[in-house]
């Protein structure tokens, strides 16, 4: 696997693990780097992930949303940022990134040591429940906010009803999909960094 890396300047401080829409479409080039440097000007770390398939890091894209995978990537990029010496650390998903994202935290949420603070869905659908169900999330009790368009709204308002508490929704009109979020609905930038801020500070 292969991955940009922007520590902070200080040890023990938030990190941000950001993965991209599916592979091999999509690397880690898709996130903007305006966004990535506002993370890191916040004094965060952010690891920056090309998906395994994807990018410069090897393996089949397939084995990045279905079979274990996702999970060992995610699993991978965790035990990075632990040996990095990072704080709490938040997961941005887009798209099909949201498939890794919840399969990580569902398999290592029995008491795994190495679990996030929080979770961003950047359009989340009905891939991201490809092999774990989003109800096994809740019971592992994390914050986390849903960002959509209005004209994919159907999936992320459904969370609405599991919501535990600590779950945030926001819609905008304009919006797109996926990281292409950040290009027809700007505002998103500003809002996924005072969520994080927020659970991560």
């Amino acid at each position: 696997l292969v991955a940009d890396w922007l520590p902070s300047a200080e040890v023990g401080r938030p990190a941000v693990l950001l993965l991209h829409m599916v592979p091999p479409s999509w690397d880690r080039g898709s996130w903007p780097a305006e966004f990535i440097a506002r993370l890191h000007d916040r004094d965060w770390s952010v690891l920056v992930l090309d998906r395994r398939g994807a990018g410069d890091s090897g393996g089949a894209a397939v084995d990045a949303y279905e079979g274990e995978g996702g999970h060992l990537d995610v699993l991978a990029a965790a035990t990075f940022l632990a040996s990095e010496g990072v704080g709490p650390f938040g997961i941005i998903g887009a798209s099909n990134g949201t498939t890794s994202m919840i399969d990580y935290v569902v398999v290592e949420g029995d008491g795994g040591p190495l679990l996030p603070t929080a979770l961003g869905f950047m359009t989340g659908g009905t891939y991201t429940e490809n092999q774990h169900r989003m109800v096994d999330v809740v019971a592992i009790g994390l914050p986390a906010v849903f960002t959509f368009s209005t004209a994919e709204r159907a999936w992320s308002v459904s969370q609405q009803e599991l919501n535990p508490g600590g779950w945030s929704f926001l819609e905008y009109a304009s919006g797109d999909h996926g990281t292409k979020m950040f290009s027809a609905a700007p505002e998103v930038s500003a809002d996924l960094e005072g969520f994080f801020a927020g659970v991560l500070e």
